[in-house]
């Protein structure tokens, strides 16, 4: 056996002081790598050649990663990005992605955060003034909070504070300060519950060449301007070093390669397609409202959805992802679907009428035959949720009637009041922005707010959700829902989850 270390990641600012740096590119990687199958040459000597051959290289994938439709050659090839200013809420469509690709952000919860936000491109200059005035009196509130909630936090964990100041007294150093640390970060991280979806992050992330290039097609026919932007932005930096990997993500640059249209219909149109598909079959397909619905089991505000009918299963994964419909609407109309002969036989060509040779089913198509949840989360929860991309994370837009989440620390710091004349103030503008702006109306909202989220999951990824999410140092509004989820996964199937909970309780 030999084991070759054919390369590895190197900061570009050290690519930029080699001496033949426009040799450098991962696609002689993946030219190489296409090409084992076929060709009798050792490996090295194949990468050899493609180092010092690039146009031909570049030749080569086009014709194997795109002719072949041999796809997954692209994972050979590796990117990283330096992503910076970019709000939360754009941030959740970035992180969609589940495969080939790692994401580290600055955390709300560890870093004190100093105001800046981003302006979307949407809103007229008048309305920019209105939202500036509403985000300064969230960041206010954020500042204004962080050292009551500093406070309480001492005052409820003692312990914690006599070692911190015992680690002071010592001279060790704020950042080594961990008793410090943790109590600042409890502060930090419900503190945050008050600002607005638009403020700036900043994260490390990486791609391989296939997930890059999906991401970059769909971003850009995001509702969002800020979204679209990101995505021409990935395109531009990724089109120097590798252009043959990234191609479907120019059309124009795909027909001049391959003299055929590239089809981009699901990305541009399947989303509007389905909310006004669904939105027709609700007026049009009536039924029995007292026919069988799926059991559904309540804890608080996640439901357990136990139903084995795959093709129903379906149907309402799509319905309630294309609606703002609760699962029990989407069940009864996809019952009321399957009661209607012709509905029951339009229904799924009309869902994927707009796919092609190069897209992937929709996701909904995973929500069948595993645990099935519908979750009510706080943005602030869904940003962690979110990374678990094994899972089936269906999330509906934000919606201010579903409520808030109130940190318990700000009830305590007699904070509550003026979070929730916050909330209040960041809904009236929201609903305002809502009939101009659409999707764009939800930079108003705060990390408090609220939506649906349809989840389905196997009993494996469950487990492994539980060992993080219900562990004694999970962040405590995703703890008590993965603790409400594993309550009722257990009732369904207690045989199967007796060992489930959090990294604590396994060790």
């Amino acid at each position: 056996m030999k084991v070759i270390l054919a390369g590895f990641n190197i900061d570009k600012s050290q690519i930029d002081k080699l001496a033949e740096k426009e040799k450098v590119t991962p696609e002689t990687l993946s030219a190489a790598y296409a090409r084992i199958s076929r060709d009798p040459r050792d490996v090295p000597e194949l990468r050899s050649e493609a180092i010092e051959k690039v146009k031909k290289a570049r030749r080569s994938n086009r014709a194997i990663v795109f002719g072949m439709s041999h796809h997954s050659v692209a994972e050979h090839a590796y990117f990283n990005f330096d992503v910076l200013e970019i709000s939360r809420l754009a941030l959740e469509e970035l992180e969609a992605r589940r495969i080939g690709v790692a994401y580290t952000e600055k955390s709300q919860r560890y870093i004190k955060l100093e105001g800046d936000f981003v302006l979307p491109a949407e809103f007229s200059e008048k309305d920019a003034e209105k939202f500036s005035k509403l985000v300064h009196i969230q960041n206010d509130f954020y500042q204004k909070t962080f050292p009551k909630l500093l406070e309480y936090q001492s005052a409820i964990h003692p312990e914690l504070k006599g070692k911190a100041a015992e680690a002071d007294r010592r001279g060790i150093s704020t950042k080594m300060n961990r008793a410090r640390n943790t109590l600042e970060g409890w502060a930090k991280e419900d503190a945050r519950y008050g600002l607005s979806l638009a403020t700036q992050a900043q994260l490390g992330l990486s791609f391989n060449a296939r997930t890059l290039e999906y991401a970059i097609r769909k971003m850009r026919y995001s509702e969002l301007a800020e979204v679209r932007d990101l995505s021409q932005k990935l395109y531009a930096s990724a089109k120097k070093v590798a252009p043959s990997l990234i191609i479907l993500s120019d059309p124009q640059e795909f027909q001049k390669a391959f003299q055929r249209k590239l089809e981009e219909d699901h990305l541009k149109f399947t989303k509007s397609h389905l909310r006004k598909f669904v939105g027709k079959l609700k007026k049009e397909i009536s039924g029995d409202n007292s026919i069988r619905l799926p059991e559904i089991s309540y804890s608080k505000n996640v439901k357990f959805i136990s139903e084995n009918d795959i093709d129903k299963n379906l149907m309402a994964a799509i319905i309630h992802h294309h609606s703002q419909l609760s699962i029990e609407k989407a069940y009864q109309l996809a019952e009321n679907i399957l009661q209607n002969r012709k509905a029951r036989e339009e229904f799924f060509p009309t869902v994927w009428k707009f796919i092609s040779l190069f897209d992937a089913m929709p996701r909904e198509f995973e929500f069948t035959d595993k645990l099935k949840f519908e979750v009510i989360v706080s943005a602030s929860n869904f940003a962690q949720l979110k990374r678990h991309r094994l899972m089936t994370i269906l999330a509906q837009d934000y919606d201010p009637e579903l409520g808030i989440t109130i940190p318990n620390s700000l009830k305590m710091i007699k904070a509550e009041v003026e979070f929730q004349k916050l909330c209040q103030q960041s809904e009236t503008l929201y609903f305002e922005f809502l009939p101009k702006y659409g999707k764009a109306a939800e930079y108003c909202l705060t990390n408090a707010h609220r939506r649906r989220v349809l989840i389905s999951v196997n009993p494996r990824e469950l487990y492994h959700f539980s060992r993080l999410r219900e562990d004694e140092h999970a962040q405590w509004d995703i703890k008590e829902t993965a603790g409400n989820m594993l309550d009722l996964a257990r009732r369904t199937a207690p045989l199967s989850f007796q060992f489930a909970g959090g990294k604590n309780q396994f060790l």
